[in-house]
């Protein structure tokens, strides 16, 4: 069995970071950022969160969890489970959310929500075995090809099939994309540092989701607000942070590892026994 490979401090604290100001946005979004236009509307409909819940709180949950997870992950397969339980969360959510808003009310979409769980199934199937294969170093057979296929089969279909009048199909296509990320980045990776790099490309396109989302749903979404207050200024703010400190860990990821004689990508030579 190979030692663990454990990232340097350099590479831990902005992960670590990444975490913690996040959980300091979920709470600056459940702050009213501004004042209604329309003055008899509640409250709470000047909070991010309560305008955009169902776009928010998949990122900010992931973008919690998943850096701490990644740093604490010690061995190859470990962070294949961690990417693999990304994927499981991303397209199971997606599903559900798309069948709470009643939007599977055409064959098209209804085709994408069973794809969507149909990936997610497999991410589950993966992220179980992650948790039984032994040794903990082993990469052995992974469904990362398979899921990588089927996103890229849904990504490939002529646009022509899916653009509709009236109908908001694009959304669909999100989180293939970020399956199709993962999924190629899991098969491809052949080392710590390369599934460390995917996972770190994945949080910084959910940090610049949230960068786009709560500038829309501040500034642009309905109900208007009048005004932007403090609170939603610094909100703002949060998530450029955040969007920052997840590029921050994927340059600080891209650079090569420094090694020594007795080391190469955080693993120690075997010293040879004294008589």
């Amino acid at each position: 069995m190979t030692a663990p490979d454990t990232p340097s401090r350099l590479e831990t604290i902005p992960a670590y970071v990444l975490s913690a100001i996040t959980t300091l946005l979920w709470v600056a979004c459940v702050l009213p950022s501004g004042t209604l236009a329309q003055p008899d509307l509640n409250e709470d409909w000047a909070t991010p969160l309560h305008r955009e819940p169902i776009l928010l709180v998949p990122a900010l949950l992931l973008l919690i969890a998943v850096p701490t997870a990644c740093t604490i992950s010690r061995y190859r397969r470990g962070m294949r489970g961690v990417l693999a339980s990304t994927d499981a969360f991303v397209m199971c959510y997606t599903g559900i959310a798309l069948l709470a808003e009643g939007l599977a009310n055409d064959l098209q979409t209804l085709i994408g929500i069973v794809l969507l769980f149909a990936v997610g199934a497999l991410s589950i199937l993966e992220a179980i075995r992650c948790t039984r294969q032994t040794p903990p170093d082993d990469m052995g057979h992974s469904m990362a090809g398979l899921r990588l296929a089927l996103c890229i089969m849904v990504l490939v279909v002529p646009m022509s099939l899916l653009i509709e009048p009236n109908v908001e199909r694009a959304s669909l296509l999100a989180p293939f994309v970020f399956v199709a990320i993962s999924a190629a980045g899991a098969r491809l990776a052949r080392d710590m540092r390369g599934l460390r790099r995917t996972a770190a490309l994945l949080q910084l396109l959910l940090a610049m989701h949230l960068v786009v989302t709560i500038r829309y749903t501040i500034y642009r979404a309905e109900p208007t607000l009048a005004d932007v207050n403090m609170a939603g200024r610094v909100t703002m703010g949060l998530c450029l942070v955040v969007a920052g400190f997840a590029l921050l860990q994927l340059l600080l990821l891209m650079r090569p590892r420094k090694t020594t004689a007795g080391a190469l990508d955080g693993t120690e030579a075997a010293q040879p026994a004294t008589g």
